[in-house]
């Protein structure tokens, strides 16, 4: 399986809500999880509300509020970007 679909998203937003587990990286970190975790939701409510419509300019903010969490994500130091990816793909084990 190529390394791009082990992500599990639902998995993944889980993670990106664990504020406690979170609290130890950077603010650009901490940002790029919870706009993760917002669109995930949003995602989910475009696939399943029927009633939904969505103009161009809305769709164009959620655009520009993930291009400008990347952005700051790929600003941060490789080691927090690493752990970070470490974080939502790995399951947590007590010890």
């Amino acid at each position: 399986m190529a390394s791009y679909r082990a992500l599990e998203h639902g998995k993944a937003r889980t993670a990106c809500e664990n504020k406690p587990a979170l609290a130890a990286f950077p603010p650009e970190v901490r940002g790029f999880a919870d706009t993760f975790s917002a669109l995930q939701k949003a995602r989910q409510r475009a696939d399943y509300a029927l009633d939904g419509t969505y103009e161009k300019a809305d769709v164009r903010a959620v655009l520009d509020r993930v291009e400008d969490a990347i952005a700051a994500f790929e600003q941060v130091d490789a080691r927090h970007r690493r752990a970070f990816a470490a974080h939502v793909l790995f399951k947590r084990r007590p010890w």
